[in-house]
């Protein structure tokens, strides 16, 4: 073989096997969002030492009140009168929508009212007494002319059956002596309707117009009101989403206002401690960014059933917040004073797991968990006091699961 022909071959060669260790890298590799959804997620213990006597669970601060401010009318901004951080009171004016097309109708409506019931008072009123002397003229006048055909027609009448005048003639004077005579009687009927007044019926719908109008103006003047926008409820504007000039849509939010001189803390506990905490007990919270301080709160909601992702029970603790120390998003470590634990390092019974006639823990180092083998020196209710394998500080998995091994990589719910 050649010089030419060994060079191809050995290019062929190594082009087939990148080509093969291309396929195989491909082939192992994963979308990362599968990868993340297999990562389970666990709940940690804080290892700690015996000054917290308690059950002791993970939460979150909460706002004990928080409200969207909306518009009830679609319009554009005029005025934004406050600025995310205010304080800001109930019913105080948030935003001002423009009002000109509102204080437009509220005007029509009133002249509306206003000319209805100048109707119902002329009506009450009666016809005014030039109009009766008038109508009184009318009658005599038709009275007169009634007077002038009977006349005639008794003429009119002896001619014709004296035969000095023609059938059609006598039937003309006729036709007038009836038109005089209509025209009396309904000269007369209007003097009588004039004089007394209007009917109970017509009364009533004209007052029945009087009262639907004023329920329009009443209407508008509700809507003209609702171009301001105000508070709810006392608290602090946490977020402004409109500027003056933008358009604001009804039930779209505005402003953000949360109360929080009361938080709420939303804490989960495991279903083997959950019968030991009961609605109006005191518990501790204890806040690490805030150099572990300590708050005392009030157990409001116990949870009848458990999260849907796991056996916990969601409860709900509410803490006084004068001082403005905490803030919604922050995290707590509530300790419930209705059970007390051992003395010295203590962790739940629910951390552990029994191997062969030895005790484990997971213990959490990063994002990933490793089994370690904890030494016993006693137990109380659901609590487990150590001599050995941890330290104050340490983090441990509650209520690990078979899907967890040495080494397995967790995210921290």
């Amino acid at each position: 073989m050649n010089t030419k022909s060994k060079r191809a071959v050995t290019w062929f060669a190594l082009l087939t096997s990148l080509s093969f260790a291309v396929v195989g890298c491909s082939d192992n590799a994963q979308p990362a969002g599968n990868a993340q959804a297999a990562v389970p997620a666990v709940k940690v213990w804080n290892v700690g030492s015996g000054q917290d006597s308690g059950i002791t669970a993970s939460g979150k601060v909460t706002a004990a009140e928080e409200i969207q401010a909306v518009s009830k009318l679609s319009g554009k901004v005029a005025q934004v009168l406050v600025k995310e951080g205010d304080i800001v009171k109930p019913g105080q004016v948030l935003v001002q929508l423009d009002s000109s097309d509102y204080v437009q109708q509220v005007r029509q409506a009133e002249s509306a009212i206003a000319s209805a019931q100048a109707r119902l008072a002329d009506t009450k009123a009666g016809a005014r007494s030039q109009e009766l002397d008038r109508l009184r003229s009318v009658v005599e006048q038709a009275k007169a002319s009634q007077d002038v055909a009977q006349s005639t027609f008794n003429r009119m009448k002896a001619l014709y059956e004296s035969g000095a005048i023609s059938q059609s003639e006598y039937e003309k004077v006729t036709l007038e002596l009836e038109k005089a005579r209509t025209g009396y009687v309904q000269a007369q009927a209007q003097l009588d309707l004039a004089q007394a007044g209007a009917t109970s019926n017509s009364l009533a719908a004209l007052q029945a117009e009087v009262d639907r109008l004023k329920s329009s103006l009443e209407l508008a003047k509700i809507t003209l009101s609702n171009t301001n926008v105000t508070s709810p409820i006392a608290g602090v504007v946490a977020r402004r989403s409109i500027d003056p000039g933008e358009m604001a849509s009804p039930g779209v939010p505005l402003l953000t206002i949360v109360k929080m001189d009361e938080v709420k803390v939303e804490a989960s506990i495991p279903q083997d401690q959950i019968n030991q905490v009961k609605v109006g007990g005191q518990v501790t919270l204890r806040v690490s960014s805030l150099e572990d301080k300590h708050f005392t709160g009030t157990v409001e909601f116990v949870s009848p059933i458990s999260d849907a992702n796991n056996s916990t029970f969601p409860v709900k603790i509410r803490v006084s917040n004068q001082e403005g120390l905490l803030r919604a998003g922050m995290l707590a470590d509530v300790i419930l004073s209705e059970q007390a634990a051992p003395a010295g390092l203590k962790i739940p019974a629910s951390t552990v797991i029994e191997k062969e006639g030895k005790s484990y823990v997971y213990k959490l180092d990063g994002d990933v968990v490793h089994q370690v083998a904890i030494t016993q020196s006693g137990k109380q209710a659901d609590w487990v006091e150590i001599t050995g394998g941890l330290a104050s500080g340490d983090k441990i998995v509650m209520n690990p699961t078979a899907q967890l091994s040495d080494g397995s990589k967790v995210r921290v719910n």
